[in-house]
């Protein structure tokens, strides 16, 4: 595909203003490869969570989905492929209907997995309310995909013009909608053989019932997935060009995963995700919108745990725009940093 001299131009900045270590790709820059190769395509989205492309009234997003290990004892990549893009593009206020997937295997992979996998598609997506419109799959040497790939695009309808962090304002509510990190704590525990993962099953939910009827109520909405809840909130700081305030107390961390977590080295806010969404409510809605979240059977623990602050004298943060702050159990507040060692690489 030919690239205009404009479109390289775009993907050459986005790439000098990453600042790419040594000028190469790292295993956590997901989401800033993801924008260069939008931009550099012209694409609407980055296929991201909170971007979507769009149509004459129609949505779309696509993800690549990666596990290790791909099979785990209550999901798999099949379902993990289904509930992300299904929950990427609810997340921006369409309403999931269809979804088209490519899968890659490698060569050796037992039968029984592969009708495994094939089941959890299956199983997930009637679970989700949408219909496999189209498959392709293809295998290839042994080593050269992690044992199972999945490309997943979800397709959709939008009623409601597409949810954006731009919309945010000062007083907003932050929300979640389940406990943080019982993902990473049940993929990392079974990759190393710890024998927490029976203790901590893998959150993976199809979350777009959990949005139904809600998003006239929403600023913003984003899953929480490889970065954690913290990544989430950065990204969302950066575009609003706000302060956003994390309650540290008020965060919902199971106490096993919690120590899963410690004995891997991982902060909660930095563990990856598979069925949370973080949400962004005007301050008279949230708690319409909480009683709401937790009638439902995936947002039974939905809690709020911050706020959108207003920038400038006053606001007694002491940071500037776009940051993110910790507030902990002492009230006293830290900026909230990235980790030096990106858990959302440690998952591959």
């Amino acid at each position: 595909m030919a690239i205009d001299a404009s479109a390289r131009g775009n993907a050459e900045a986005t790439a000098h203003a990453h600042a790419w270590p040594a000028q190469q790709v790292a295993l956590d820059q997901d989401a800033d490869v993801g924008v260069l190769v939008a931009e550099a395509l012209g694409a609407v989205g980055d296929g991201s969570a909170g971007e979507s492309g769009a149509l004459a009234g129609l949505a779309v997003t696509t993800r690549v989905f990666t596990a290790d290990p791909p099979f785990f004892d209550n999901g798999d990549i099949g379902r993990l492929a289904v509930c992300g893009a299904v929950n990427d593009l609810a997340a921006t206020g369409a309403e999931p209907r269809q979804l088209a997937l490519g899968i890659v295997l490698e060569a050796g992979l037992p039968l029984r997995l592969l009708h495994r996998l094939t089941d959890s598609l299956r199983d997930a997506a009637r679970e989700a309310g949408v219909t496999v419109a189209a498959v392709d799959a293809r295998v290839v040497r042994a080593g050269e995909a992690d044992r199972v790939l999945v490309t997943a695009t979800a397709l959709g309808t939008r009623r409601y013009p597409a949810l954006r962090p731009a919309a945010l304002r000062p007083g907003d509510r932050i929300l979640v909608t389940a406990p943080l990190g019982d993902h990473a704590a049940h993929l990392m525990s079974l990759r190393g053989a710890l024998g927490y993962e029976r203790l901590v099953p893998t959150d993976c939910a199809p979350l777009a019932g959990l949005l139904a009827g809600l998003v006239p109520r929403l600023r913003y909405a984003r899953p929480v997935t490889a970065g954690g809840l913290a990544a989430v909130l950065r990204t969302c700081a950066a575009a609003s060009g706000l302060t956003l305030r994390l309650d540290e107390p008020a965060l919902p961390v199971r106490e096993e995963t919690r120590a899963v977590l410690a004995a891997l080295g991982l902060d909660p806010l930095d563990a990856a995700c598979a069925g949370v969404l973080c949400l962004f409510v005007p301050p008279d809605a949230a708690d319409g919108v909480l009683q709401t979240l937790r009638a439902h059977a995936y947002g039974g623990d939905s809690v709020a745990v911050g706020e959108v602050l207003a920038d400038g004298p006053g606001t007694g943060t002491g940071a500037g725009a776009g940051t993110v702050q910790l507030a902990g159990t002492d009230g006293a507040s830290r900026p909230l940093l990235p980790p030096a060692d990106p858990p959302a690489a440690r998952l591959r």
